[in-house]
């Protein structure tokens, strides 16, 4: 049993609650996903897809996009590769 309420414990070294950092970070997330065209809604009121129709529904703010260019990947490699075989790589 802890005779310390956690809040003066806390205070000292400045740490915020555990779920109030991870609603956050959640809500900040799925935020992010949606400006970014990566969230679908599958269930809407189940399940992850509830923290963004919350968020939204908090504050309209959050219904609005962000100017945020989408990354593109582009993976092709731009550089080739020679292999030599062993009688090319002695040395004259």
């Amino acid at each position: 049993m802890l005779t310390t309420p956690t809040t003066a414990v806390e205070a000292p070294i400045c740490l915020p609650q555990l779920d109030l950092v991870v609603q956050k970070e959640a809500r900040s997330a799925s935020h992010r996903l949606w400006s970014l065209g990566c969230w679908s809604y599958l269930h809407p009121n189940r399940g992850h897809s509830s923290i963004l129709i919350r968020l939204q529904q908090s504050h309209p703010l959050f219904s609005m996009g962000v100017d945020v260019l989408r990354p593109a990947f582009n993976l092709e490699p731009t550089y080739k590769v020679n292999m030599l075989k062993r009688e090319e790589l002695t040395v004259q």
